[in-house]
């Protein structure tokens, strides 16, 4: 989850070091002056991983190292690069540090990037925010797909009807949830968030080998069913439910809702069912 806060603008006091810039997370180090003081190239704002959290299914949720890394410049002073971009040989390059109203330097850009248990990256640097001054506008927080994939949602209930672990061939066997929203609270870089999961499609899984029932629809109990299948082989079965959620978020419990640009999916516990088959017979005096 990031907070974007409003962009590093170039356009205040800077104060460069020469170096050569180097992409996040070289072991490179060293220090940038500003009104006599130092500050490192390479803020590390988050020491500790975060811990492995599971899904209700046991998939881990990523781990990420996060750090905030000063944008780097090459070849003068108005040459400011993207963090990643390296100086060519025998440039001049260094780091350029806005100063805010108060002296102190402004925030660096995050970053952060996926790792393992071992701490090894697993995948790129990503910037996550632009830093800034307290004297900046207020910032927008954004919730990302990646982050709402990522939310503790709980699976969508299962509901069958006849309501019992068996069921017959070729009878219907009514199938509905519960289609409330869940609404998680949580803090993005100290930032109050309300995120709202709605439910948009329901996939119906009878573990028949047939592909799932998918609709838009809860469904309802009988007699005012609306999703429904029967089995067509008798056999022992497992039925489940994968829910696709959409989401939005409020930001410090005022303004409107953002819509997030992305989905969520979530998947029952399967439900067995033993399905049989009955024959008719005609006989003398029933």
């Amino acid at each position: 989850m990031i907070r974007r806060i409003a962009a590093l603008a170039l356009s205040g006091v800077l104060a460069f070091s020469p170096g050569h810039a180097t992409q996040p997370g070289d072991s490179e180090s060293g220090t940038t002056t500003f009104g006599g003081r130092t500050a490192p190239h390479e803020l590390v704002i988050e020491a500790h991983r975060e811990a492995t959290r599971t899904t209700g299914e046991g998939t881990p949720r990523p781990r990420y190292e996060r750090r905030r890394i000063p944008s780097r410049f090459c070849g003068g002073d108005d040459g400011v690069v993207a963090p990643g971009q390296r100086c060519v040989a025998e440039t001049t390059g260094g780091v350029a540090t806005r100063l805010c109203a108060d002296g102190t330097p402004a925030l660096a850009p995050m970053f952060r990037r996926e790792i393992d248990a071992a701490q090894k990256a697993l995948g790129p640097w990503v910037q996550v925010d632009n830093g800034g001054c307290p004297e900046d506008a207020p910032a927008d927080v954004i919730v990302t797909a990646a982050d709402f994939a990522a939310l503790p949602l709980r699976p969508s209930p299962v509901h069958l009807q006849p309501d019992r672990e068996e069921a017959v061939v070729g009878m219907d066997l009514i199938m509905y949830t519960d289609p409330t929203p869940q609404v998680l609270d949580t803090t993005i870089l100290g930032v109050p968030v309300t995120i709202t999961a709605t439910p948009a499609t329901y996939a119906w899984d009878q573990g028949d080998g047939r592909p799932p029932l998918v609709t838009s629809d809860p469904g309802t109990p009988y007699p005012h069913q609306t999703v429904a299948r029967p089995f067509t082989h008798h056999g022992d079965y497992a039925v489940t439910l994968t829910t696709t959620w959409s989401g939005s978020y409020r930001v410090d419990g005022a303004g409107p809702d953002h819509p997030i640009a992305g989905t969520a999916t979530t998947t029952s516990t399967p439900v067995p069912i033993h399905v049989v088959e009955l024959h008719a017979h005609l006989v003398a005096n029933p």
